[in-house]
């Protein structure tokens, strides 16, 4: 599986800002669409041959919520490194991403994770850390509109600049250890 490091991490800064805004608002249709809680897995397919329009996707993984971290890490990463690698041949994982990219050319650009809304007012938050090291942190309130936007890198989102954040208080929580580690892996 081909990954997106090399070139996301070469990016000037304000192209990179712009695909940051892009990779989240991503994040947003999915989540709008797609709440159930899990991990994901965030894709980018290149243009056909003469063509000018690429495609973010994500897939999800299977992910045991009921286990300590360090057992859902292992068992992630069991799984992952069962299927070669690549999320999108993880047994039981979403199969959408067929329809978009048949032949797996899609390039990774990294994982997150998807919870349900705990908060009142608010219907669930996505966190991500991108092949680049950026952390994303984007929740919705109840008309599904994003209500927090974060990352530690700056962004465009929708055509407004969004300012990195130095410390994106969930990053140091168990969830991102995870996420984290399936990046490092996949990378």
């Amino acid at each position: 599986m081909r990954t997106l490091t090399a070139l996301l991490t070469g990016f000037e800064e304000h192209k990179a800002a712009r695909f940051r805004g892009l990779v989240v608002g991503q994040l947003v249709r999915a989540a709008r669409s797609d709440p159930e809680p899990g991990l994901l897995h965030l894709f980018l397919l290149p243009p056909a041959p003469g063509k000018t329009r690429f495609a973010l996707y994500e897939t999800a993984q299977p992910l045991n919520l009921e286990v300590p971290v360090p057992e859902a890490i292992r068992q992630v990463l069991e799984t992952l490194h069962s299927s070669a690698g690549d999320p999108r041949r993880v047994p039981g994982g979403d199969q959408r991403w067929r329809s978009v990219d048949v032949a797996r050319q899609g390039l990774y650009l990294g994982s997150g994770a998807r919870f349900a809304g705990i908060v009142p007012g608010r219907t669930g938050t996505t966190i991500a850390r991108l092949v680049d090291q950026t952390a994303l942190y984007v929740s919705l309130d109840t008309h599904r509109r994003p209500v927090a936007l974060h990352a530690s890198q700056p962004m465009i989102f929708n055509d407004v600049p969004v300012a990195a954040i130095d410390n994106i208080p969930v990053a140091k929580e168990p969830p991102f250890a995870l996420i984290d580690t399936v990046v490092g892996f996949l990378r």
